[in-house]
């Protein structure tokens, strides 16, 4: 008979195996897509790079955009079809937009109500942070591990997914491509990526589909979840921009 001691030995080795195990026990994609939900997310870095048609002509909408939840702030430098480019800092009350006249670039500033576009805007950005997918949905994830943590990936053509990508999370609505959510899919590859406590880090989902026989394609990632430097509006865009709310009323 073994002594009580070996058995307290035993019973404690035989805990911190199963603790251990349960540990490095692959989650379900419902587990890790009910994580992401729940995650709180203070900051992100959104890329976005869109090819599609405006009738007959091919348009490329791309650039980067900064998001801060509290205090309040977003960088946006966005570009479409090659000379098209908007620089923005958008904060809790003003937004200076940056763009050329004469020939010289400069910073002009107004009151965030008087942008309707840009408040709209901003709500978008806002909505990013939230990642709503059904349970449907998520059982159509491979989970696979990391160097990192997990990974959630998709590859393939559902079209549940493709709704609530455009119309739930609001995809299409961040989109310079109206058409998008109406489109013909085909082909979405999607990954989401988790931290070692399956905390959200990035997200990434590329999309095919066709408008009117014309293919499109968007890819968006959303990349340093929680990981980015405080962001503030540059004293020197603040301090050097020209005040325009009053022209604007």
């Amino acid at each position: 008979m073994p002594s009580k001691k070996k058995k307290i030995h035993l019973l404690t080795l035989l805990a911190l195996a199963s603790l251990f195990l349960a540990a490095c026990a692959k989650p379900s994609p419902q587990s890790l897509v009910k994580k992401a939900q729940q995650s709180k997310i203070a900051n992100f870095q959104l890329k976005i790079d869109e090819h599609y048609y405006t009738g007959n002509k091919p348009v490329r909408f791309y650039g980067q955009i900064n998001y801060q939840r509290s205090p309040f702030v977003m960088q946006a430098d966005l570009t479409q079809s090659g000379d098209q480019n908007v620089k923005m800092w958008v904060g809790q009350r003003y937004a200076y937009v940056k763009y050329y006249k004469d020939q010289q670039e400069a910073w002009y500033k107004a009151k965030l109500s008087q942008f309707t576009t840009i408040s709209h805007f901003q709500q978008l950005v806002k909505d990013m942070d939230t990642l709503t997918l059904s349970q449907k949905s998520a059982k159509l994830f491979s989970v696979s591990r990391t160097k990192n943590g997990w990974r959630l990936s998709y590859t393939g053509k559902s079209q549940r997914l493709w709704q609530e990508i455009t119309e739930t999370n609001g995809l299409a609505s961040l989109s310079s491509d109206s058409q998008m959510a109406k489109a013909k899919l085909q082909q979405i590859r999607m990954t989401i990526d988790f931290s070692q406590k399956k905390q959200l880090t990035g997200l990434a989902i590329y999309a095919k589909y066709k408008v009117k026989g014309q293919t499109s394609s968007t890819k968006l990632s959303m990349l340093k979840v929680n990981q980015q430097k405080k962001l503030a509006i540059p004293k020197t865009v603040s301090k050097n921009s020209v005040d325009v709310s009053r022209l604007n009323k």
